[in-house]
């Protein structure tokens, strides 16, 4: 589906790097945009623009190309309905997922252009958190990084490679109002909060508590190891079984197989007897 449209000839447009309006027309072209779907069908709006002259003499412009507020956006072809559509699918499931989804609403994008949007998406501002989450994390090998999360909401802060006191004493400081630090067992950790933001609380989360306390207990284990077979209590003996008949050999598998063969050779015997008997 090919939609036409083109702008107004006299309507003032804003320039692109002072702001300042103006209707003296330079050109015109035609912009091609791809917008959302519709009852199945691909959607392509052929828009003719105008170029325009800054008639600002201090502006470093001197033509720009009108923008239409809700349809375009400089250096797009796509519309920002389409392409909250593609930010959103490619923050969800990324790549090769997000351009499997894409096809399924009719948007045909490749897994890396979903990756270059996704790149593009700009960052939210940090707000710093009340209950802040410090972990380590391991990059390669025995290298070590540090990440910083907003344990209420879940969502990464910062990170940076290696386990510093002094770099997360820092960054307390440059962020005020954390309230509780959930750290680890560390005491790189705990000095860097210690100094960064004495009036904190620092607790441990329920992972780190589950860790500490199987550890605790293996390492107990392993101590009294030699301990554990004299706590435990003394087997009882196994009753006795009272004694069994022996089975009756009619009564077995084999007794009965030999019974019906007994039978079997009687009854031919007895039919051959009876055919061979001559009359008087």
């Amino acid at each position: 589906m090919v939609v036409r449209a083109r702008t107004r000839a006299r309507a003032p447009a804003a320039c692109t790097g002072c702001d300042m309006p103006s209707a003296w027309v330079h050109s015109r072209y035609e912009r091609q945009l791809a917008d959302a779907a519709v009852g199945g069908r691909p959607v392509r709006i052929d828009l003719c623009v105008r170029r325009l002259y800054c008639e600002n003499p201090a502006c470093l412009k001197r033509t720009f190309a009108e923008q239409v507020p809700g349809l375009t956006v400089r250096y797009q072809r796509r519309t920002p309905l389409l392409q909250q559509a593609v930010e959103a699918v490619g923050v969800l499931l990324a790549g090769r997922g997000g351009a499997r989804m894409l096809r399924v609403i009719d948007i045909a994008l490749s897994r890396c252009t979903v990756l270059n949007q996704l790149m593009l998406v700009p960052l939210p501002p940090l707000v710093t958190p009340r209950v802040l989450g410090v972990d380590d994390f391991a990059l390669y090998g025995d290298t070590y990084g540090t990440l910083l999360v907003d344990a209420t909401t879940g969502l990464p802060l910062t990170l940076w490679e290696g386990r510093d006191a002094e770099r997360l004493a820092r960054w307390l400081r440059r962020h005020p109002g954390v309230e509780v630090a959930c750290r680890d067992g560390s005491l790189v950790y705990r000095q860097g909060i210690t100094s960064g933001a004495p009036d904190a609380l620092q607790v441990s989360d329920r992972f780190h508590l589950w860790q500490g306390l199987s550890r605790q207990v293996q390492k107990i284990a392993a101590a009294h190891h030699g301990c554990l077979p004299a706590a435990l209590p003394e087997p009882e003996p196994p009753p006795a079984e009272a004694p069994t008949a022996a089975p009756d050999p009619a009564e077995t598998r084999a007794g009965r197989h030999a019974r019906r063969l007994f039978e079997t050779v009687h009854t031919l015997t007895r039919g051959c007897a009876a055919r061979c008997r001559i009359p008087d």
